[in-house]
């Protein structure tokens, strides 16, 4: 990130235009690739190429790669790292899957996966008590991938009609919104999405989401990725390991660790180790410690863009804020997003104000109309932006006037960079821009 936005300093101011009142306001600009990557990022890999032009919307930057998996968009560096690493998985995964173990293992996965889903359909009680104890509890903690709320475990035929569009709502408005006309394949559908946050149930009580993990723990991807090719992928290897005896071994072994692209990711040991059941389970009980009531808990558990890794994240910011008031008044902004840039605004967001807590000033409360920012105990106001290039826009200005946002002293946390002109005006404005590009 570093090198992003060294040289994103570098580069020239972004065009202006003036509105009807003359106060001078940019035009987002177009960067270049080539200005941007690292060298431990090259533009061209073996099976990619980064496009050059990269635009802006005034907050995030939008990467296009070319792979020989499909183009996809990445709206952010870390999400442009995140794809690369994706890529090199699926290179290594490419090979798994020619391999006669899995051809042979996928094809005895179709029938038995069949049979295991159709029995449970129709005879749900003896299934149920046939599976073998110990595996058998999983059903103890997965309501909550099936159901939600005090609703149990019941028809699995209902799972499907639990995820639909988020209700309206401010989340909509927040950076990221969804970009018409994208690249085939550069997002995923809600149904898609919903089949990554709840998981199968059946699937996930014979051990097939166990083995899904372990692959994506080997080439270090997230299990529950936005990117359909990955998915696809992952389910294909999946089944062939849990019914066709295709082992974690078998892909130890045409996944060598040297192989898979060097890049730092973001991933903690958790997404892998942990059963979606159980994370639920503890992503619930967490949120209603919180003060979080149960009907937001369920609209965010089922939120289709929020995979089960980003609803794991913003629960893991929000505890790290243990003394900070109104951490509830999140709630209205997460489950209303429509885009997974936008959750991934409202996680980076909470994370910005729990490091900032932990290592600046502690805060008080978070703003009950702008929950990405906080009060200090000093009086101070903290506003959390995750974005990549701030530019000065109308947008940007009317956020910055916000009646509720006045303080003595009132602090702009950026992730990125903010051109030059962005930068004087808030400061004009009062606003102290401050940079935070360290995680955690």
């Amino acid at each position: 990130m570093g090198a992003f936005l060294a040289a994103i300093s570098l580069m020239g101011m972004s065009s202006t235009a003036r509105s009807a009142g003359g106060a001078a306001f940019e035009k987002p600009p177009v960067l270049k690739a080539s200005q941007l990557l690292s060298a431990q990022i090259p533009q061209r890999g073996a099976r990619y190429t980064i496009d050059e032009n990269v635009p802006t919307d005034g907050f995030l930057m939008s990467f296009t790669i070319r792979s020989d998996f499909g183009t996809f968009v990445a709206r952010s560096p870390e999400v442009l790292e995140q794809r690369l690493v994706e890529i090199g998985a699926l290179g290594q995964l490419e090979k798994v899957s020619t391999s006669e173990a899995f051809v042979a293992g996928l094809r005895a996965s179709a029938q038995e996966m069949g049979q295991q889903l159709t029995k449970l359909a129709t005879e749900p009680v003896a299934t149920i008590k046939g599976i073998p104890e110990g595996i058998g509890g999983f059903f103890d903690r997965v309501s909550r991938g099936a159901k939600t709320g005090a609703q149990q475990l019941g028809d699995i035929q209902e799972q499907e009609k639990q995820i639909g569009p988020p209700p309206e709502g401010i989340g909509a408005s927040l950076p990221g919104k969804p970009e018409p006309g994208s690249p085939k394949d550069s997002t995923i559908t809600v149904a898609e999405a919903s089949m990554r946050m709840t998981g199968q149930v059946t699937a996930n009580a014979l051990g097939y989401d166990d083995q899904r993990r372990r692959i994506a723990r080997e080439v270090k991807v997230d299990p529950y990725s936005t990117n359909p090719v990955l998915t696809r992928k992952l389910d294909e290897l999946a089944k062939a390991a849990f019914a066709g005896g295709l082992g974690v071994t078998a892909i130890k072994a045409a996944v060598p660790a040297s192989m898979v692209l060097s890049i730092t990711t973001i991933l903690s040991d958790w997404v892998w180790d942990t059963p979606p059941g159980t994370l639920k389970v503890q992503n619930e009980t967490a949120l209603k410690s919180m003060g979080v009531s149960q009907d937001m808990v369920d609209l965010l558990l089922r939120q289709p863009y929020f995979t089960l890794t980003l609803q794991t994240k913003l629960v893991r910011a929000l505890q790290r804020l243990p003394q900070t008031g109104n951490r509830a008044a999140v709630m209205p902004l997460a489950v209303t997003v429509v885009s997974f840039d936008q959750a991934r605004f409202v996680v980076d967001a909470m994370e910005m104000l729990a490091q900032y807590h932990e290592t600046v000033s502690p805060l008080l409360a978070l703003e009950q109309k702008v929950p990405f920012a906080a009060r200090t105990k000093a009086g101070g106001l903290v506003v959390a932006a995750p974005v990549d290039y701030l530019a000065w826009t109308q947008q940007i200005q009317r956020f910055a006037s916000r009646s509720e946002l006045q303080a003595k002293e009132r602090t702009f946390l950026l992730r990125g960079t903010a051109t030059r002109l962005a930068q004087t005006e808030l400061t004009k404005m009062q606003w102290n821009v401050r940079p935070q590009t360290a995680r955690r």
